[in-house]
Order: C-alpha cells, then sequence, then structure tokens
C-alpha cells in the first residue's frame, strides 16, 4: 500500500484480550479485533506512510514492525471501512447519497412491527400499559430506549399525546450515539415508518438553519442507524400521522440551538419533543455490578432531574447532577435547550430504572410533560 494513510475515526470498545475498532455509523459491519500493538499501530498510521511508521516505531520502542504485517492491518482497517480508499470513500458517498434522498427504518421488525396493521396493535397495548391519564403537551420528554424494556414510560407518552392537540410539526430532539461533525445536526428528508413516511418540515429546517452558526445539515451518516429518533418518531407518527417533523440530534451541548428553537417556534409552531434517556449504571457502563445502593443512587438523580425541570427549572436539574456519576444521557439535550425549558411546569407521569439482567446493568427513562 502506497502513499500517505488517510484514517477514519473508530469507534474502539475494550473486549477481553484486546479492543474492537469498527465503523462509528454501521456501514462496514464487522469490527476489526486488535492487540494493544495493534492499535498503537493504527494510532501512528495517520498521515504517515507505512515506511514512516516503522521508523517511528523503532525510534520510539526499538522495534523493526515488518512491512507486510503493517500491509495487512492496512488491508484489514480497509475491509473494516476506516482506511480511506478510492473504494471506502465510493461506498460511503453512496450511503450517504441514499440518507440524503430517504431515512429507512432500521428497526422494524426487531423493535417494532414493519405493517401498520400490527403498528397500531403495538401502540395500544403499550397505552394499556400505563394506567395513569395523560395530560396536554407542550413540550414532552419521552425515553429511546428499547420500547420493550420500558413499556409503562412509553405508554406514559403516548397517554400525553393523546390529550395534545395535533400539531402542526414536531421538534423531535435526540441524543447523538454516533459522532457529529458540529454539536447538532438535522437530516431533511423523510423518515419511513410503518404508518407511511415522517415527512420534513423544510422551511422551519431551513429557518433554523439560517439562524445557527454551524451548518446544520452535517452528518448524513450520523443518521443511519440512530435510535434516539427512530424510536420516538414510531410512537409520534403513529398519534399525529399528519404533522411535519424537524429530526435533530444534539451531540455537544449547543445553546445557540436554544436560542435559535426559540425564535424558529414563533413562526412555526409545534410540539417539542427530548427523546432522552437517564442514568446508565452497572458493568456495561463502567460500574460494579448493580446494587440496591447503585440503584437508589440511580433513581434519585433521574428523579431529581426530572422533577427540577417539572418545576421550571433546568439549570438546578443540571446543578442536581454534577460530574453526572450516573451518566444521564439527556443532559447535553437539556442544557442545549434550555430557553424553552426555563419557567416552564408540568409533571413527572412516569419513570423506570430497568434491569438488564444479563449484564447487571440498568438503564433509566422517563417521561415528563410541560
Amino acid at each position: 500500500m502506497e502513499g500517505r494513510l488517510r484514517l477514519r475515526e473508530p469507534q474502539i470498545t475494550p473486549v477481553e484480550g484486546g479492543f474492537l475498532v469498527s465503523d462509528p455509523y454501521g456501514v462496514y459491519e464487522k469490527p476489526l479485533a486488535l492487540t494493544e500493538g495493534g492499535l498503537f499501530l493504527l494510532s501512528l498510521m495517520e498521515g504517515r506512510t507505512l515506511e514512516e511508521v516503522q521508523e517511528e516505531v523503532f525510534k520510539r520502542h526499538g522495534v523493526l514492525v515488518p512491512r507486510k504485517e503493517l500491509e495487512e492491518l492496512a488491508k484489514a482497517l480497509e475491509e473494516a471501512g476506516l482506511l480511506l480508499t478510492e473504494r471506502v470513500e465510493a461506498r460511503l458517498r453512496e450511503e450517504e447519497e441514499r440518507l440524503r434522498r430517504e431515512r429507512p427504518m432500521r428497526l422494524a421488525g426487531l423493535s417494532y412491527p414493519k405493517g401498520e396493521r400490527e403498528a397500531r396493535a403495538f401502540l395500544e397495548a403499550f397505552r394499556a400499559s400505563y394506567p395513569g391519564e395523560g395530560r396536554e403537551a407542550k413540550v414532552l420528554l419521552m425515553p429511546h430506549l428499547e420500547p420493550s424494556r420500558v413499556p409503562e414510560v412509553y405508554g406514559a407518552a403516548l397517554a400525553a399525546l393523546e390529550k395534545t392537540p395535533p400539531p402542526e410539526r414536531v421538534y423531535l430532539v435526540g441524543v447523538a450515539h454516533r459522532p457529529l461533525k458540529e454539536r447538532a445536526a438535522a437530516l431533511p428528508v423523510p423518515f419511513q415508518t410503518p404508518f407511511g413516511p415522517a415527512l420534513p418540515d423544510l422551511p422551519a429546517l431551513q429557518a433554523l438553519d439560517a439562524l445557527l452558526p454551524f451548518e446544520l445539515f452535517n452528518t448524513p451518516l450520523a443518521f443511519r442507524e440512530e435510535h434516539s429518533l427512530e424510536l420516538p418518531l414510531f410512537f409520534l407518527k403513529g398519534r399525529f400521522p399528519e404533522a411535519r417533523v424537524l429530526p435533530l440530534l444534539v451531540g455537544r451541548r449547543s445553546p445557540e440551538l436554544g436560542e435559535a428553537l426559540k425564535v424558529v417556534l414563533r413562526d412555526f409552531p409545534g410540539l417539542l419533543v427530548l427523546a432522552v434517556d437517564l442514568s446508565h449504571v452497572g458493568p456495561r457502563f463502567g460500574d460494579p455490578p448493580l446494587t440496591r445502593p447503585l440503584a437508589e443512587e440511580a433513581r434519585r438523580r433521574d428523579l431529581g432531574f426530572l422533577e427540577r425541570i417539572a418545576e421550571g427549572a433546568p439549570e438546578a436539574a443540571l446543578a442536581l447532577l454534577g460530574e453526572n456519576p450516573t451518566r444521564i444521557d439527556g443532559v447535553e439535550v437539556v442544557a442545549s435547550l434550555l430557553p424553552l425549558l426555563r419557567g416552564r411546569r408540568g409533571e413527572v407521569l412516569a419513570h423506570r430504572l430497568d434491569l438488564e439482567a444479563p449484564t447487571l446493568s440498568a438503564v433509566g427513562a422517563g417521561t415528563l410533560v410541560l
């Protein structure tokens, strides 16, 4: 392999005996297993030739890595979609072009039914899982966790939606689980659902883009497998089939997004939905196995966070978390939308800390209406 190497930023997952490195957007599905030494070689490759990598290793450790070994690593990185060759770039462009036309369903048949009739029954069963009544929402905070894990929390969201007059548009703000080029992003294309395509509100999205100091339509591939939009949108489209959608992702807190949305909402009113989950605790997230004290701490922080938002004090909600030791993933979204949450009062309808038995870990989810 000749010339200077160009790498994509990989997703790195520690595993027993080494690491898995993979395409962060899932276009290339098969991860590459590396030892610690392999990961070190990977860290040296960006912008260097294979000869320069050899020289750098020798300079640091006095070891001459065979060129064949480096060539095999480069080839494996290409097969995993992490080395930018003409072939990899062409495939990424092709996938991006597909996403510029529509965003297909990725979780249909896994997290929810594909067919409309079955999807309607699914919605009704989830609503039945929540015994309470809802209340009209101007702002709704709901989960993006796998629905089967927290049915009554989604049921509470449905209870609120049935009390809410159908909006002309829904501002759906999710958590970016894939890297964004900017702090936030939008994808202005139809999102497919079992109830038909959720169409984007292009004038409202263009108005929002014009107010931001960064390009809003910046990372189409980040939407390819993003469940924090797809799962809530299934429920929203089922209840509001005519509403246009503004699908937004937040990667890092963006005060500019909240200020811009406040302006856009005056001309393009609609329902604001925060699609966020709460605490993430247990071995999957770097903790010991779940214990009663850890679960109590997660519940305390989740409910304190939700209750302070319901009191119209989102800054106090963020302050309560401090360094966020239980990893509430709604922090960046809430911090970005402070101007839209401040002073609004509401009610926490549901909360659950759901145990993932195989890993002895747990994730919190809640529904909050403002």
